[in-house]
């Protein structure tokens, strides 16, 4: 089964942009708009690693990794 990722990325051409390039490499792709929204996925499914962007609207990137980092060793590349 394919690695899944979660991508939170706020500008949707971006998003789709990463989410096809990965996706073409073989992995699932999930995207969230925002730090909040990427971190109530993050808690309701598993993921493999995360590609994080650094400047989100409401909670930033930084944050999100803290929060995730609390409970989860899971991979984070930042943008």
């Amino acid at each position: 089964m394919a690695a899944h990722v979660l991508l939170i990325e706020d500008d949707p051409r971006l998003a789709e942009m990463v989410s096809e390039y990965l996706g073409q490499a073989g992995f699932r792709v999930t995207a969230a708009g925002s730090g909040e929204e990427g971190l109530a996925r993050f808690a309701r499914e598993p993921f493999d690693a995360l590609v994080l962007d650094l400047v989100l609207p409401g909670i930033d990137g930084l944050e999100v990794c803290r929060r995730l980092r609390a409970s989860s060793d899971v991979p984070v590349l930042m943008l």
